[in-house]
């Protein structure tokens, strides 16, 4: 399952406690506000439980099938059975008809980062990364060579993914 175009993708990194989930979900809603439709990718370093115990397609999973997919009336979850951690081209590779794609984590291998710090030494992360177009804090930053953001200042962040990924002047029209 290719994109059939290129989505544009916005990415919050930081370490664990940061506020990137808080943050990121704000932005969704303001995208989602304008009309966007956003894709939403979590990076989880630890292992996780989408299906329970008991459910039907956890009995379809645990029967041995590798592919399960479940859909209703609004929605559809599909979960794949991996030998390891996909990469993240393969991961937004399974993305399609959005209008953006908002990522939390990939540290490495995410585009157009935004880090989001709540510890000064939370900027140590800024010199082992690359692409990183802003910063969020609530911090006192004094940063000259990126642009800073206030964690609330969910508006500013919404225009700097427009401006810088999206390719969107203020106005809302395509530049």
């Amino acid at each position: 399952m290719l994109n059939e175009r290129k989505i544009p993708i916005a990415s919050f990194v930081g370490y664990s406690g940061s506020g990137k989930t808080t943050l990121m979900a704000k932005v969704i809603h303001a995208f989602k506000q304008q009309g966007y439709r956003v894709a939403a990718i979590k990076h989880d370093a630890h292992r996780f439980e989408m299906d329970h115990e008991g459910k039907d397609t956890w009995k379809f999973a645990q029967a041995g099938s590798d592919v399960v997919l479940i859909n209703s009336q609004e929605k559809l979850a599909m979960i794949e059975k991996v030998e390891s951690s996909l990469s993240f081209e393969a991961v937004i590779s399974y993305v399609k008809d959005v209008d953006i794609i908002l990522v939390e984590g990939y540290k490495h291998e995410a585009p157009s980062k935004i880090l989001v710090v709540r510890r000064e030494e939370d900027l140590t992360l800024l010199s082992s990364l690359k692409d990183v177009i802003a910063i969020a804090t609530s911090l006192p930053l004094d940063e000259k060579q990126i642009p800073i953001y206030d964690l609330d200042d969910v508006e500013g962040i919404v225009e700097l993914i427009q401006s810088n990924i999206l390719g969107e002047i203020k106005d809302g029209s395509r530049s």
